[in-house]
């Protein structure tokens, strides 16, 4: 696949994609059917002379696919800067597609073969979902490698801002800053000065880092002026609005929004229940010869009890009994603090060299499957398959203010934690992953974590 893309056209540019990835999964969709009903096809064609209504609704499969993608902005240029949000709509355009398709066949009474949509829509989401993912990294690389994004920050006194700096870092965009008016400056001879530097930046976004200093109606002139010229406006969210599921909730009959206590709504927690379940319960039945075998090296290695106990901190702050394969020495828990200290910058280097560690636990731990008896946690539900890590009790007095939001899951199995280095990272970085995972919470997440585990899991980086 060869995208060309020519420098300073981003808008543009993006547009073309988006049109070259409509056309192309419109083909896909339209193959797809045509490939299950040929393969399904034991002797009989499906033609209109055949049955006009199982003819009719094959038809319209690709169509009403196609129209469930984009009624829910599966091909919204969003997608270009938030992935995870592209994989999200795609899943539910799929799910509703099936619904739809299901619910026609049956209020019309058409035989249509099971296998037809099984091939067609499981077949071709999952397809979907790898061939977007190729087609968004490909994307990635070539705006990176042509295009570089022009930032204006707006800060008071025009001074740096390290988050915005951050955000701007994530685009590789180029930066300059500009100060809000100050109390002898009067706006619009402020704002005129703005647009000419707008303009003559060239910039892509501009970023305002607060809006104190602004009135509302001084603040809606400002966003009028900045969007006539097509340019983005993005506005630092300084109350955390955003930072949590279902967290915000807009009374349309008032100008007001209610921020509500966060929580991961019933129909989420639903959805993402009969996801464990369904993994875990083949899981567990595959996995018994793994824990017999792993169960007797340990008991031979060396003396001792096979499972490992202890209680963790689990969703809304229970605590609960957390189960491992045990990979150290009997004792090893009163000598923990002595041997580790609290977590700090040198946290990593101490967990290297853990003298605690049995040769087969070191073994195991390499490979996580020390980890492996927490897929029962997962079946009776203390746990889930993905989640934050759960902490110790004693662990608990170095949260932070907000670091309480991490108890809104259910503590899991694996992680961003657990795919971005594990005990390589700091206290303040796994916090950190652990609110993203709340504050972005969904089936697409889940999916994208388990996959990258796996290669987590094999390259051992943070398994010690």
């Amino acid at each position: 696949m060869s995208i060309d893309i020519k420098p300073r056209q981003t808008l543009s540019t993006r547009r073309k994609l988006l049109n070259f990835l409509i056309a192309f999964e419109s083909i896909l969709l339209t193959v797809l059917t045509v490939v299950a009903v040929q393969v399904r096809n034991v002797g009989e064609e499906v033609l209109p002379s055949v049955d006009l209504k199982v003819f009719l609704l094959l038809l319209a499969f690709p169509i009403i696919w196609l129209c469930c993608l984009s009624l829910f902005g599966a091909w919204d240029e969003v997608i270009f800067d938030n992935h995870i949000d592209g994989y999200r709509r795609l899943l539910r355009a799929s799910l509703i597609t099936f619904l739809v398709f299901s619910s026609a066949s049956y209020i019309f009474k058409i035989q249509i073969s099971r296998f037809v949509i099984l091939f067609s829509l499981v077949g071709g989401t999952i397809l979907h979902l790898i061939l977007r993912w190729i087609f968004l990294r490909l994307v990635d690389k070539r705006i990176t490698k042509n295009i570089a994004d022009k930032f204006l920050i707006i800060t008071p006194n025009g001074s740096i801002n390290t988050s915005a700096e951050g955000f701007a870092s994530k685009y590789r965009a180029e930066i300059k800053y500009f100060g809000f008016p100050d109390s002898q400056q009067d706006f619009k001879p402020w704002l005129y000065d703005l647009i000419a530097e707008v303009e003559r930046f060239k910039c892509d976004k501009v970023l305002l880092t607060t809006t104190e200093s602004l009135s509302n109606s001084e603040l809606e002139h400002l966003l009028w002026q900045i969007q006539k010229l097509k340019v983005d406006v993005i506005i630092y969210d300084q109350l955390g609005l955003t930072i949590s599921q279902n967290q915000v909730k807009r009374y349309s009959e008032f100008n007001w929004l209610g921020v509500l206590t966060p929580r991961i709504n019933d129909s989420q927690r639903v959805i993402k229940r009969f996801f464990d379940l369904a993994l875990v319960t083949p899981s567990l039945i595959l996995l018994c010869p793994l824990y017999l075998m792993i169960a007797i090296a340990i008991k031979i290695n060396s003396r001792g009890s096979i499972l490992y106990t202890q209680q963790r901190l689990g969703q809304d702050g229970k605590l609960f009994i957390f189960p491992k394969f045990r990979t150290m020495k009997p004792g090893s828990d009163e000598i923990r603090l002595e041997v580790l200290g609290r977590p700090d910058v040198d946290m990593a280097q101490r967990y290297k060299n853990d003298p605690r560690i049995t040769s087969v636990g070191g073994l195991i731990r390499r490979f996580s499957l020390d980890e492996l008896p927490q897929l029962w946690c997962v079946l009776i539900g203390t746990m889930s398959l993905v989640g934050p890590r759960p902490i110790l009790p004693q662990e608990e007095v170095q949260l932070g203010d907000i670091h309480f939001r991490r108890h809104i899951a259910k503590p899991g199995l694996t992680g961003i934690w657990q795919v971005s280095g594990r005990k390589d990272t700091t206290w303040e970085e796994r916090m950190a992953f652990d609110i993203k995972y709340v504050q972005e919470w969904s089936l697409a997440l889940d999916l994208i974590l388990i996959m990258r585990t796996f290669r987590a899991i094999i390259s051992g980086k943070g398994s010690y």
